[in-house]
């Protein structure tokens, strides 16, 4: 019998995400092989504070040994095409978890949204983050603190100083203190 997957808001734009080389390849371990191709892999990283370099990392010629910055959507799309690829999996998007309840034998689930129904199954996985509602059904507490920032997040089409090199540059002449600019390489500018 297959899995199901139930995914409350499909696919997101505009975010992005940057992953570590073994997280890279683990998701080719997967079955995702075309991450390097939708993702770009960084040759570098500076920091400036006030024009001023005071860290660089280069990463060296081996692309394996660099992180990749990726497209959020582009990530998921994926990582869904390589899972529905494994054949027991099906994906249920447009709902939500509402309600559920545990027994000897496994557990059976609510969802609301576009398919409102129940579900029973041996098991089920919560792997929707640090506000997630099944560990709140379950009445888990979250033992850290979620941190608050807040960002404005523009993707634009640009030339950086250095192609492939991600850049991060605190307090910018004329921006006020403690602020801050990163520039990430993503495919095609």
């Amino acid at each position: 019998e297959a899995e199901v997957l139930v995914d409350a808001d499909g696919l997101r734009r505009p975010r992005t995400a940057v992953l570590a080389p073994a997280t890279a390849a683990f998701a080719g371990r997967l079955g995702y092989g075309g991450l390097r191709r939708d993702g770009a892999t960084w040759a570098g990283w500076r920091t400036l504070r006030r024009r001023t370099e005071v860290l660089r990392v280069d990463f060296g010629p081996d692309p394996a040994e660099a992180p990749v910055h990726i497209a959020q959507h582009l990530l998921e799309r994926g990582l869904r095409d390589a899972l529905l690829a494994c054949g027991s999996v099906r994906i249920v998007s447009g709902c939500r978890v509402a309600a559920l309840a545990q027994d000897g034998r496994g557990v059976t689930v609510h969802t609301s949204g576009s398919h409102e129904t129940w579900w029973r199954g041996s098991h089920l996985v919560g792997c929707d983050g640090p506000r997630s509602t099944v560990r709140k059904l379950l009445g888990v507490r979250f033992p850290g603190r979620t941190a608050v920032d807040r960002h404005a997040v523009a993707v634009v089409r640009a030339e950086l100083p250095e192609p492939g090199v991600a850049l991060l540059h605190r307090d910018p002449p004329g921006a006020p203190a403690g602020q801050g600019v990163t520039a990430r390489p993503l495919p095609e500018g």
